[in-house]
Order: C-alpha cells, then structure tokens, then sequence
C-alpha cells in the first residue's frame, strides 16, 4: 500500500510553512488535496443580488468528491494565490442529476485560516437536453460552462472545510433556454 502511495504521489504530510498550497516539484505529491461532500441541486439565484441564493432548498440531492492538483503559486509575480487543476464529480441520491467537471480553481488565503476559490471550467450532465418532465430542467447540450465559487476554512494542516455555490450552463450557446443548474455543496478536504 505505501508502494502505491508513493507511486500516485499521495505520501508526505502538509506542509507547515503557513502556506496551503503545495506547486508540483520534483519529489512532491500531484494530488495535493481530496474532498468529499454533500450537494442541494435546488437553488434558485437572486440575480439582482450579485446571483447570491435566493430559494435554497436543503434536502440532500448529491454526494460529491472532488480531487485537486498542485499548480502555480502566483505569489512568485505578486499576486496572491494559487492556480490549481480540479476534477469533480456529483452523483445523485434521488434520480436526478449527475454532473462532473474539470477545471482551473484560484485559491486565495484571506486571514488564515480562511480561505476562497473561485474555478472555472467544464461539466458533463446526465440530465435532460430538451423535453423534460415536470419538476426537471432541460439543459440543451449535454457539455456546459462550469463555476463555482466559495468560501473555505482550514481546520487543521491536513484538514479543510468548505461550502461552495456550483453553477452549470450553456450561456445561450445551445438555444435560448438556459436554465442551468445550481447547487449549493459543503464539503470535508484531506491535504495530502
């Protein structure tokens, strides 16, 4: 098993240097963090209000992993935060929707241990693309434009907790119906 570990990058504790963030170098770990979680996909955006929640409804709808990579530490051209490639996944519990994605996710450091990230991407749905029933949405392209954005605290050097604001859709690429989705997702990270 440490064989394995090591192979994949995974060994090695976090680092205690203040920063969060670990870049790829030789020697280091490619995953540098792993999160798991619960999603609500049934959230209407206020979007008079800088597209905060407006109707969120709290029932569980997906479980959700995350893997993030090292990256760029912009630090080193004066400008904080990191860069970081991010592969997600939401399953559904309910017979709804799935979705993954892939991106890039900013990380920035506030007051520590605070922390937010922006990611910015793409996302595949098993949802419907047209002609749903009722209570479901169609998406018109089964690939979609992917953000999320959150707000995150460090727990401890090798744990994170964060809650995120997901949003998928086509931005009128594929027709013009675009309900998207939206999910509200909390989830628990392991720093490797």
């Amino acid at each position: 098993m440490a064989l394995l570990a090591g192979l994949l990058g995974l060994g090695g504790a976090a680092q205690a240097n203040g920063f969060y963030f670990k870049p790829v170098t030789a020697g280091s770990p490619l995953l540098t963090e792993l999160r798991v979680g619960v999603t609500t996909a049934a959230v209407e955006l206020n979007e008079s209000v800088l597209f905060l929640p407006g109707q969120v409804d709290l029932r569980l709808s997906n479980i959700t992993a995350e893997a993030i990579f090292g990256g760029v530490d912009l630090d080193v051209f004066d400008i904080p935060g990191d860069l970081r490639p991010v592969l997600g996944a939401s399953l559904s519990v309910n017979g709804t929707d799935s979705w993954a994605w892939a991106g890039v996710n900013y990380h920035v450091s506030m007051l520590e241990p605070l922390f937010f990230e922006f990611t910015l991407g793409g996302v595949v749905h098993n949802g419907y693309l047209d002609n749903p029933p009722a209570g479901r949405d169609a998406y018109g392209c089964r690939a979609l434009i992917y953000a999320s954005g959150g707000f995150g605290v460090k727990l401890s050097d090798s744990m994170t907790a964060s809650l995120t604001l997901d949003h998928g859709s086509h931005a009128r690429l594929c027709g013009t119906q675009n309900p998207g989705f939206n999910a509200l997702s909390f989830k628990l990270g392991y720093i490797f």
